[in-house]
């Protein structure tokens, strides 16, 4: 295997189960999956053992063609029902032609992310309660990690994907990553279906900020065997603090980012557990201090998740739990403003402004003797987001 990088000191080491090269490639892309300083520094002799196992990457290539093919069927579904000579509508604005299959994107007027209609998306498989609950399509709940709202979400999903999917599947393989990104995503659904129950969302955001959970729970489970594991959790809790900051505006689903994020620092903790430690150099204080994490951490995962879909079918009112959550998904700018005080705001948070609303006429004899009703989705503070 290659040689330590020289800034490491030199001691006798035993390598075992390498894959490929031994050593992973960058050790700055990798997270510097080694010991560190204090490990490396152990008496001479004493049997250290470092284990460096690098995993085949499966899982998120897969996922990124998945959600891929998702997006084209998006925009096949779009173009179906529409004839090509047509004149181009609201719903299918955009359009292309590919082996006389007509594939067509909504007006930005109607999305600004280059995607589908709102109704594609609705029939394809959108997190929306009333089919959820009321049609028994319990499905919902995954199918919205693979849909997108456009190209432009597509694009700035997969690319955080890669990102951080990649080192998480090489170090820890992809049984793990893709348990940590499933429970993550489908826990975010769940919790936006409760907070948000009027709204209609798609994304994998939840479950990639899930990941980014998971890889700050990965450094504090592995925290002996980064170099510099303070830099990196910094870095790692900077960047979740800028991205759940970013999802308080609105037509952003950020309650499937927020929950979606815990999740993944919960269940992050009990799975990316790695197998490069200098067992024999460890303290058993360390030992069992970092398994109880693991077993408390897991059992946790567990409790949250079946909490979620007990609220969720058992109709729980959270906000009568937590009157503060709508705040999580969409916040006044800039912060501290008065949305009742005429452009002191960016945006107003109110659902009336942001939602569709339901109309509903009714007369007696003749239409000029009717009644024109107006109804505003009301949550006692809640949110209605639109693309995760």
């Amino acid at each position: 295997p290659p040689s330590s990088p020289p800034a490491l000191p030199t001691v006798p080491l035993q390598l075992a189960n390498v894959a490929g090269s031994g050593v992973p490639r960058d050790y700055e892309a990798i997270g510097e999956h080694v010991l560190s300083y204090a490990a490396l520094n152990s008496e001479e002799g004493s049997g250290l053992e470092l284990i460096i196992e690098t995993h085949r990457v499966v899982f998120v290539p897969l996922t990124v063609f998945a959600c891929t093919a998702f997006l084209a069927a998006e925009y096949y579904e779009n173009g179906r029902l529409v004839e090509a000579e047509h004149a181009p509508t609201e719903e299918c604005y955009y359009r292309l032609v590919v082996q006389g299959h007509l594939l067509c994107a909504a007006a930005l007027s109607a999305n600004p992310l280059f995607g589908p209609s709102n109704d594609v998306l609705v029939r394809m498989g959108a997190k929306q309660n009333e089919h959820i609950l009321e049609d028994g399509e319990a499905w919902r709940l995954v199918t919205p990690l693979f849909l997108h709202a456009g190209l432009v979400h597509w694009a700035l999903n997969m690319s955080a994907l890669l990102q951080l999917g990649l080192r998480l599947e090489e170090a820890h393989g992809a049984l793990r990553v893709a348990g940590v990104y499933l429970v993550s995503g489908v826990f975010g659904v769940i919790m936006s279906a409760i907070l948000a129950p009027h709204s209609m969302s798609v994304g994998a955001s939840g479950a990639i900020l899930g990941l980014l959970g998971a890889s700050l729970g990965e450094v504090i489970q592995n925290w002996g065997v980064y170099a510099r594991p303070c830099t990196l959790l910094c870095q790692l809790g900077v960047a979740a603090v800028l991205q759940l900051l970013m999802g308080t505006t609105p037509l952003v689903d950020n309650f499937a980012h927020f929950f979606g994020f815990w999740m993944g620092l919960v269940a992050g903790m009990a799975a990316l557990v790695s197998p490069a430690v200098a067992r024999p150099s460890w303290p058993m204080a360390a030992k069992c201090q970092r398994q109880l994490l693991q077993v408390v951490s897991g059992s946790l995962t567990y409790l949250l998740f079946i909490a979620g879909l007990l609220a969720l079918y058992g109709g729980w009112d959270a906000y009568r739990i937590c009157h503060w959550c709508s705040k999580i998904s969409c916040l006044p700018f800039p912060w501290g403003c008065s949305p009742s005080v005429s452009n002191s705001c960016w945006w107003d948070c109110s659902l009336c402004t942001r939602a569709r609303l339901a109309a509903q006429v009714a007369w007696v004899g003749s239409e000029r003797n009717g009644t024109v009703e107006l109804r505003c989705p009301t949550l006692s503070g809640g949110s209605l987001g639109g693309f995760e």
